[in-house]
């Protein structure tokens, strides 16, 4: 594959996207493929058109007294005062001597602070929490690294944001939208070296060397997380 073809979403994971049926983490993922991605904000806007049209339609089947209702209900909601205006949150995000622009949902996220940390030999992370169903990530893999080859016990969500890397099945350049499932074995490489942003539904499955007797631990330090902030909800 070339480097110069661009990984969307795929049309039904847009669709509920739209619907506002993804984990924060696959929403705020997808999100920020699409402030690159004219394709995918034209699918997006199509999907959400269908959906006006639907509520429209229903709407149109209401009887009067039922229209008098829902209006009572909203109108005595207490009303939220306007928000004074925030500083404007910075776009460029400075790893190493590297800068790159992030896509504005990503530059928000990243305004709280990362904390980088070695995950493995030219590979770091900085995580962020953003739902109880997923682990999100900041991953900045320097040129010439490798990850551990790996499957997968659900799905993965590689956007890249800066630089390229590639595995068994393809090279991937900046704003391409990669997802990797439990059909899937690879090991992502990198020459140049590349930033991306991450979101895991599951923990990853090594499948080399000594690093497969941390899977058992791996998952139950994920199943550990996730009832922890669910615990905090």
């Amino acid at each position: 594959m070339s480097a110069a073809v661009m990984f969307h979403p795929p049309k039904h994971q847009i669709q509920r996207f739209v619907e506002g049926e993804l984990s924060a983490g696959m929403s705020v993922a997808l999100s920020a493929h699409m402030e690159f991605c004219a394709d995918c904000r034209r699918t997006a806007g199509a999907a959400e058109a269908e959906l006006v049209a639907q509520w429209n339609a229903k709407e149109a089947l209401q009887s009067p007294a039922d229209l008098t209702g829902i209006l009572d209900a909203i109108t005595q909601q207490p009303q939220e005062r306007a928000n004074t205006p925030s500083t404007p949150v910075s776009r460029k995000l400075v790893v190493d001597d590297q800068v790159i622009s992030l896509p504005r949902v990503l530059a928000q996220i990243a305004s709280a602070g990362l904390n980088w940390k070695t995950v493995s030999n030219g590979i770091r992370s900085a995580k962020v929490d953003l739902d109880t169903d997923t682990t999100c990530e900041f991953i900045h893999m320097q040129p010439g690294s490798k990850a551990p080859q790996h499957s997968h016990r659900g799905n993965e969500v590689m956007l890249v944001l800066d630089g390229k890397f590639s595995d068994e099945m393809g090279e991937y350049g900046a704003s391409d939208f990669v997802i990797r499932d439990p059909a899937h074995r690879h090991q992502p490489r990198t020459e140049t070296g590349c930033i991306c942003f991450s979101v895991l539904d599951s923990p990853l499955v090594f499948t080399e060397g000594w690093l497969r007797l941390w899977n058992p631990i791996g998952l139950a330090l994920f199943q550990l997380t996730r009832w922890r902030r669910r615990k905090l909800i």
